[in-house]
């Protein structure tokens, strides 16, 4: 089992099950509720698409990482949340429905955004062309093929067979996936091994603080707006953690770059903490005001 084999023939497909999990997952009806307050979806995506980005450059101008590293980690802020973002969403009692609807919107622009940011983020930080270049419309398409068309396969899967078939298939198919996404990053992770930087290192730094500080802003913005918790939840993971797979696949996969995948490799691992430990802390704190948390989902549900 070759760490090629891994990153270029079996990522894109364990990706591609993944959407096609959450697709499954999907239909309109999802989409129709979210709109009834577009304020919430429009704000987690500005966050996503455009803040999370100019974040990333920030935390690359702050901690002093290796041209290399620093593309990594701007990499990983263009990718759209994920299975994980989603879980991490149902753990801390967030809106659930907001948070796949961003991840599926966020995959969908992710194809055509990703390309033409990340050619310009290697320019600006002197890359050699030879070795980081993005064919737009080659990287477009593989794009689409393990984020865009598994997403819509699933939802027109759960159509023809309607909720009542389809719901019962979730759990397994969300179980499964989900072991063979973790089981693809441990594979990557241990034949990696040795490239991998140490974790008390300036790329674990540079990973916590885009996690953490992203958390954060998400967090404080949708405060600031007057959202009902359970989006300020769901907002704030959907900007605090991305899909690291679709970054790998792009650095290991279609640029056949293993140094540029590094980043989003530990990325992978290490953004489990501050997330882990900002569920722990809703989580908790929900525990002990089990009353006024379901007078939010009621009149959440009622919205």
């Amino acid at each position: 089992m070759t760490a090629d084999w891994l990153a270029q023939s079996m990522l894109p497909w364990v990706l591609a099950a993944v959407m096609l999990a959450m697709g499954l997952s999907l239909e309109t009806g999802n989409f129709r509720r979210v709109a009834r307050h577009p304020g919430r979806m429009a704000l987690g995506l500005g966050l996503q698409m455009l803040v999370l980005p100019l974040l990333s450059w920030a935390v690359v101008l702050i901690v002093p990482l290796s041209p290399a590293a620093a593309a990594g980690l701007l990499l990983v802020a263009l990718v759209p949340g994920g299975a994980t973002s989603n879980l991490f969403t149902y753990l801390a009692r967030g809106d659930l429905a907001l948070s796949v609807c961003l991840t599926a919107v966020t995959a969908m622009l992710v194809p055509f955004t990703l390309p033409l940011i990340m050619m310009l983020n290697f320019r600006l930080l002197g890359l050699p062309a030879s070795e980081f270049t993005l064919p737009y419309w080659t990287v477009v398409g593989q794009l689409m093929l393990v984020t865009l068309v598994p997403a819509l396969a699933g939802m027109c899967i759960r159509r023809a067979l309607g909720p009542g078939r389809a719901d019962p298939l979730l759990p397994t198919v969300r179980r499964l996936t989900g072991i063979a996404m973790i089981a693809i990053v441990l594979a990557l992770f241990t034949a990696y091994f040795d490239r991998l930087p140490a974790f008390a290192s300036l790329e674990t730094v540079a990973v916590l603080l885009l996690c953490s500080t992203a958390m954060l802003l998400g967090d404080r913005v949708a405060r600031r707006a007057g959202f009902p918790e359970a989006s300020v939840r769901s907002i704030t993971v959907e900007v605090g953690v991305q899909n690291a797979g679709v970054a790998m696949m792009v650095a290991f996969a279609i640029l056949e770059n293993p140094v540029l995948g590094i980043v989003p490799l530990l990325y992978g691992l290490m953004m489990n903490v501050p997330a882990f430990a900002w569920v722990l802390q809703k989580t908790r704190r929900t525990c002990t005001v089990p009353g006024e948390h379901a007078s939010a989902v009621a009149r959440e549900s009622i919205d």
